[in-house]
């Protein structure tokens, strides 16, 4: 049961990290892509031509306002669900009931591309005011969003690197206060000194290796007692573990045998994170050899639990959710989503990590906004994170 829950966790890390290079490095914002385990379609996408005349305008009143939300994958009945994605609807859903608004998620049966778009463009037209996606390839649902544009409809995404014609790509935080924040917890549990590894899942996976850029950039001008065993050549002073913790093992073991020296692991892919926790157990280094990086309780928190493992980072999926609706629904009521925004619910409490926005614009010229709601684990806070998950309907052990 174990070894199942493992790798669901590994597809469920793959859905959300960005293993492929197709995408663009926003400008110093948020994460994330799919599985090349997962089958993609060549089947060409339908554009349909769409009416731009203009109707009259409804009134601006929260129970007229509709959200078509995209996930990448929603498994046809019987063959599960991506919990990461319910997590996220979850959010979306309880902002939409706060608010008096609607919202609705339909997500393509695989990840597949040009089935994600045709979503999209089937949509067009009919009830939605807002269609929010998380992109499988930004290239398609960049298309499909001008001309929902074109139409009048708001577009969102979360992870949307290099969409161009979005209202907001909406990201948790940016991608170097993430790196920073790992590196720094690294510095802490080895204070300061010592040798260290970085792990991305591939080498060109834009959003890991953001997050290695940062880690390491941070650790140069800020904890010169730690360095890199690899070095600071760009591209080889890292690793990629191909998203597999098998390879992630093997690697592991083959730097700990050639490197006695060397006292921590950073993992941007969470693979590397299952590994490092059976590797340091294994060769019984708990306490001299040290893990930070992306985990989360599902994945590695029986290590946290027991000392094996450190910290692992993450972001909350509800409360990203909660903010997408949020942001969402005040652009439709032409609110001015300006630096420092933040989400809030109708009792007047801010969502915690949404508190004091920040603006950004992608390569491409899109518009970001990224919170500050970096997460994480740790031996202190692990049974309230299983609680918190179990509240969210995602139980994680």
């Amino acid at each position: 049961m174990k070894k199942i829950i493992a790798w669901i966790t590994v597809i469920i890390f793959i859905l959300l990290t960005g293993i492929t290079g197709s995408a663009c490095s926003q400008v110093q914002q948020a994460p994330i892509t799919i599985s090349t385990a997962v089958e993609s379609s060549t089947a060409e996408t339908t554009l349909i031509e769409i009416s731009t005349e203009e109707t009259a305008a409804e009134e601006k009143i929260a129970e007229n306002f509709e959200i078509l939300y995209v996930p990448k994958l929603t498994p046809p009945e019987g063959l599960g669900t991506v919990p990461w994605f319910d997590t996220v609807e979850a959010g979306l859903i309880q902002c939409a009931s706060d608010y008096g608004f609607k919202s609705t998620a339909i997500g393509p049966p695989k990840a597949d591309p040009a089935i994600q778009a045709q979503i999209v463009l089937d949509n067009i037209g009919k009830n939605f005011d807002a269609i929010i996606v998380c992109p499988i390839e930004d290239k398609i649902i960049d298309s499909a969003f001008e001309r929902a544009n074109k139409a009048g409809v708001l577009t969102f995404s979360n992870e949307g690197y290099t969409l161009k014609n979005v209202t907001f790509d909406i990201a948790a935080m940016s991608n170097q206060a993430f790196g920073q924040a790992i590196m720094e917890a690294g510095a802490k549990y080895t204070n300061g000194t010592g040798k260290y590894l970085v792990s991305v899942g591939f080498l060109n996976s834009i959003v890991h290796n953001e997050w290695a850029d940062a880690e390491i950039e941070y650790q140069k001008n800020n904890i010169t007692g730690l360095s890199n065993i690899l070095g600071y050549s760009k591209g080889t002073d890292r690793f990629e573990d191909n998203e597999d913790p098998k390879i992630a093992n093997e690697k592991l073991t083959q730097y700990i045998s050639n490197n006695k020296d060397l006292n921590l692991i950073i993992g941007n892919s969470a693979s590397t994170g299952m590994a490092a926790g059976e590797v340091i157990s294994k060769k019984r280094l708990k306490g001299k050899l040290f893990y930070v990086g992306m985990g989360l309780p599902v994945s590695i928190g029986r290590y946290i639990s027991e000392g094996v493992l450190q910290e692992g980072f993450f972001w909350d999926p509800y409360k990203l959710g909660y903010a997408m609706g949020y942001i969402a629904y005040k652009t439709w009521l032409a609110t001015e989503i300006s630096e420092g925004h933040s989400v809030i619910k109708p009792d007047g409490s801010k969502i915690e990590g949404y508190e004091e926005m920040m603006l950004a614009t992608n390569s491409q010229g899109g518009n970001i906004i990224a919170g500050n709601a970096i997460e994480s684990i740790n031996i202190d806070n692990i049974e309230e994170w299983y609680t918190k998950f179990e509240s969210y309907g995602w139980p994680q052990r």
